[in-house]
């Protein structure tokens, strides 16, 4: 073989490297999937890759201890939605759970805090591009906000937000961000200046932050099937078609409508969170 053919022979090898196909990587509760843990498929992802997460309860956490960090390009995603599907702190517990760079997806899980350990946000939105949606998210009682968005240009839209702490909080300027069709109990803090950001048919209790551009958005009881359950009542004003203003946002927060009108007796918006959070 020539020199040139060869030359010609590692140049269409490097080709193909660079132009490999993404990969879906299976987490199973179990551990038996392609990679045993989350922070396992972390590990071996690249960018166009997909980490998809079977039903049940998983502990995150790296090597080290820490929550995992995905990487650029890849997603996060469950397979059968929040209801079924756990992220829990590992052993020790860490505050802080998923944290994204750059053109990453977290979508479909409830992602549980470490309670009183360190007021560090399950879910940091450490890059620009990035979409989370789908969860519900639970600060537990560290105080610290379910989610931290310090990038630009992301779309949080139909999670729920609970906790003791801030539903979220806006870091500096999320230029270009868009809030929407969220459950915020604790409503939205932060934010230096707020350029091109929209925070729209969410249900808000709390500060709406201050970012201007601000629509449709209105407090209340979510109306949830019961404690723990977060599908919603028939009646719920986040249900479609419910909204008390009449405006058409289509569903608020993660899950549909998952039960009848529930009878409650009358109380305060602090009994209200109270009960979700026994």
């Amino acid at each position: 073989m020539t020199p040139k053919i060869l030359i010609l022979a590692a140049f269409a090898g490097l080709l193909l490297v660079g132009t490999a196909p993404a990969r879906t990587w299976y987490v199973a509760a179990d551990g038996s999937g392609d990679a045993p843990t989350i922070a396992a498929a972390v590990d071996s992802s690249a960018s166009g890759d997909v980490i998809l997460v079977g039903p049940g309860t998983h502990f995150v956490s790296d090597a080290a201890g820490s929550g995992v960090l995905l990487k650029a390009g890849t997603s996060l995603v469950s397979e059968e939605g929040p209801a079924s599907t756990v992220l829990k702190p590992g052993n020790p517990p860490q505050p802080g759970l998923v944290s994204t760079r750059d053109n990453c997806v977290v979508s479909g899980f409830t992602v549980l805090g470490a309670g009183l350990i360190g007021a560090v946000s399950p879910v940091h939105i450490g890059g620009d591009f990035v979409e989370v949606s789908n969860n519900i998210i639970d600060s537990a009682f560290s105080g610290a906000p379910s989610i931290t968005l310090g990038g630009t240009f992301v779309s949080i839209h139909n999670n729920a937000c609970l906790g003791t702490g801030s539903g979220l909080y806006l870091v500096a300027n999320p230029e270009g961000a868009e809030i929407r069709n969220n459950i915020i109990l604790n409503g939205v803090e932060g934010g230096e200046s707020c350029f091109g950001v929209q925070i729209h048919c969410n249900l808000i209790n709390g500060s709406q932050g201050a970012c201007p551009y601000r629509f449709n958005n209105f407090s209340g009881d979510p109306m949830f099937c019961g404690e723990g359950n977060y599908y919603l009542q028939s009646d719920s004003p986040c249900a479609p078609g419910n909204h008390p203003d009449g405006v058409d946002c289509g569903l608020i927060g993660p899950l549909p409508v998952g039960c009848g009108p529930v009878r409650t007796e009358m109380k305060t918006w602090g009994g209200v969170k109270a009960i979700y959070r026994e």
